[in-house]
């Protein structure tokens, strides 16, 4: 299976993790609410609350059903035969930017392809970190956690779709299909099967950037750090190293530079777009159950716009 595939099996994971704690997690929200009740005020203060705004639809009926098929359909792409000769030119924007990106080293190259399989993996993992350590685990917000976490199975699911049916129709070379000569037992394993036929657009990039919108929209709302400078860096950090693995995908001649940023576009409006409109958009910028900010309090908010949207800070 290629890594792509196994990117997108990070959201199953995701899943399957969330799936065997929703009960224990809906009974340990019950317990934490009658802990809160009987709490000192200086408890109260030193650390906001996290609640679920009632405003805040929560997930439907209907999404667990579209998320399945999302799903269904990321791994039914697979199956799609790749059409050599589709998309082979190369555009002068492309050209240059592989000419003055792409590491000359074989070995190097191959580092910096593995280093965005892994620090993709890290970024994935730690939307589960959010979830079932932070949220529920750490704040005692099972029916939170358990929120979090299917939205980020649907916005991952509908991206790694989307992804993946667009790589396959579009069938565009990589940029090292140039070395892809000779038998294929005896070529370099990127060269083998369909995936040299899949970069366009690029499925690390995208994935990436869709856990960083999920990221920046969760703590945007949601005290998952206590508020204020750490949920906003957290938004930063995963946004920088969203951007770093789009980057390595370039680098490491694994993709064209319009490919990547494709792949950062269709990942942020995922990531961002997807939540804000099913579920955050009716609500404030904050929990309802969380206090007012603070004097100097930071705070971040995605606002939406016909090509995507913005992040807006106070600071």
């Amino acid at each position: 299976m290629s890594r792509s595939a196994a990117s997108r099996l990070a959201s199953g994971a995701i899943a399957a993790a969330a799936l065997l704690g929703a009960p224990a997690a809906r009974a340990d929200d019950a317990s934490a609410r009658a802990g809160d009740a009987a709490a000192p005020p200086e408890r109260e203060a030193a650390r906001p609350e996290l609640g679920w705004d009632p405003s805040w639809p929560r997930f439907r009926a209907s999404e667990y059903v579209a998320t399945g098929l999302f799903a269904a359909t990321a791994f039914a792409t697979l199956a799609i035969p790749p059409a050599e000769g589709r998309w082979r030119g190369v555009n002068g924007f492309d050209g240059a930017a592989r000419d003055a990106l792409r590491i000359r080293s074989d070995r190097q190259r191959e580092m910096a392809r593995d280093a965005s399989d892994l620090l993709l993996t890290l970024m994935t993992n730690q939307l589960a970190v959010d979830a079932l350590l932070v949220a529920w685990w750490g704040h005692g917000r099972g029916s939170v956690a358990w929120e979090i976490a299917m939205i980020d199975i649907e916005a991952l699911a509908l991206n790694a779709a989307v992804n993946g049916l667009v790589a396959g129709l579009t069938s565009r070379e990589r940029p090292y299909r140039a070395a892809c000569v000779g038998p294929e037992e005896a070529q370099d394993r990127d060269c083998r099967g369909s995936k040299r036929h899949r970069s366009f657009f690029s499925g690390h990039s995208s994935t990436a950037f869709t856990a960083a919108g999920l990221m920046c929209v969760h703590h945007a709302h949601l005290p998952l750090y206590g508020g204020g400078a750490p949920d906003a860096l957290a938004c930063a950090a995963s946004l920088g190293a969203a951007a770093a693995v789009a980057t390595l995908r370039v680098v490491s001649d694994q993709h064209f530079a319009t490919d990547a940023l494709t792949g950062a576009a269709v990942g942020t409006l995922t990531g961002l777009g997807l939540p804000w409109l099913l579920h955050y958009r009716g609500g404030a910028g904050t929990s309802a159950s969380t206090r007012a900010p603070r004097e100097g309090a930071v705070s971040i908010q995605f606002v939406p716009a016909p090509l995507g949207g913005y992040l807006v800070g106070r600071f």
